[in-house]
């Protein structure tokens, strides 16, 4: 069993007070039900915990806040693969010219998002996608804003500190910008004590054209080597990775982490639409022609597409290596990283500690599902997939697919049929 491993021994040293003792005390007693095995009885505890933290929240807020928060985008969506995307913010005013938000109709005037604390983890606990708890959905800030920009930085450490205190999920933020010295200790008293911090950098040479309103890259590392200081897990995160620019420049990007003492690190792809392929072609300092051998010929407006870049990964990743540099698959394995666990839920696995996977066997699955309620014909474990003939509503076997992500930390096949 996992008793009381909510949090961290660090935990010790953080100033909780009034409510927010009570929230925590909250937490580990009903978390102390997370064990090593996936099956009826750790599902049943999933929804009474969920439920028992909805129901806390109702008796604060009012009822217009109830039903904003139901109807927010957090209480619907899907998770992605690098987890639940927690929006800070909407839209960002660093004017990076490969930045995709563009595209997804945000201006470039950040604001705020609207829901308060409290708000967004009662949209997260009626989100039937959404599994709470310190082995639950991991959380992933940032996404459509820029989480410490001035503009939204007091939004994110609110939300940080509401989904620490009533949810426990592992945070990970990824970020160009630079907290001030004097606002570190309120960053520190208001995360995950676990949480991953992702520095973003594509470039030291040409960010004043690429990121013109971004503080420069070395500014982000002399950020990342304070974090480091203060006991935060940093990661530097090479997205997005651009031809002709990232990998010209690999070797001194990763000289200068080192020297600030960052250790591992994360790569990312570049993802193109005509907008950002024009941004870039005007910025002079992109080669072109390279990178147009790297998409698709015809690109539609609006329309995001990865370019080709295995070659360029495998480029930076045999130099990190010549640095003993850690290299992590992907974001999500740098939080599944700093929070010492273990994670097998997609073809890049087994990321973490594996001896941390939660045990998962047919029976289990067969009682998790019924659980949840919903039917299936047939259940078939292979290495780390989870195979099933799911014979209920499509809603239902999506539900039952990330709760196997979340929880059994495991790649779930579902094939549904009549």
């Amino acid at each position: 069993m996992y008793t009381l491993k909510l949090l961290s021994p660090a935990i010790d040293s953080f100033a909780f007070k009034g409510e927010e003792v009570s929230n925590l005390s909250f937490i580990i007693l009903n978390t102390s039900w997370v064990n090593l095995r996936f099956d009826y009885d750790s599902v049943i505890r999933v929804l009474e915990f969920k439920k028992e933290v909805r129901a806390r929240i109702e008796s604060v807020l009012d009822h217009g806040a109830i039903m904003e928060a139901s109807s927010d985008w957090h209480a619907k969506r899907n998770p992605i693969p690098c987890g639940m995307t927690i929006h800070t913010g909407i839209s960002c005013d660093f004017g990076c010219l490969y930045c995709y938000i563009y595209d997804m109709g945000f201006t470039g005037k950040p604001k705020p998002y609207n829901l308060s604390g409290l708000q967004l983890v009662y949209a997260l606990t009626v989100n039937p996608y959404f599994t709470p708890g310190v082995h639950g959905t991991l959380l992933a800030f940032g996404s459509v804003t820029e989480p410490f920009m001035d503009n939204t930085l007091s939004r994110t450490l609110e939300y940080f500190r509401s989904l620490r205190d009533y949810l426990g999920n592992p945070q990970q933020v990824s970020t160009k910008a630079i907290i001030p010295d004097n606002l570190i200790d309120d960053l520190r008293l208001s995360v995950d004590p676990d949480i991953s911090i992702l520095i973003s950098l594509s470039t030291l040479r040409h960010a004043d054209k690429l990121e013109p309103r971004a503080p420069p890259p070395e500014s982000r590392l002399v950020f990342a080597s304070k974090l480091i200081k203060r006991g935060f897990h940093v990661t530097l995160f090479l997205r997005p990775i651009i031809p002709s620019i990232t990998d010209r420049e690999i070797k001194d990007i990763l000289d200068k982490a080192s020297s600030y003492n960052i250790e591992t690190i994360v790569t990312g792809t570049l993802r193109v639409t005509p907008r950002i392929l024009k941004n870039l072609e005007v910025s002079r300092v992109v080669d072109i022609n390279q990178l147009k051998n790297r998409i698709p010929e015809n690109l539609k407006p609006r329309v995001q597409e990865a370019i080709k870049s295995s070659d360029l990964k495998s480029h930076i990743i045999r130099e990190a290596e010549k640095r003993g540099i850690r290299i992590l698959p992907a974001s999500c394995s740098a939080n599944i990283d700093s929070h010492r666990q273990a994670c097998a839920a997609c073809y890049m696995g087994p990321c973490g500690l594996e001896e941390k996977l939660p045990e998962v066997d047919e029976e289990g699955v067969i009682g998790a599902c019924k659980a949840l309620g919903v039917r299936v014909s047939q259940v078939r474990i292979q290495n780390n997939i989870v195979n099933i003939k799911c014979i209920d509503k499509p809603d239902k076997c999506r539900v039952l697919k990330h709760l196997i992500i979340s929880l059994a930390r495991r790649t779930p096949k579902i094939k549904i049929t009549s």
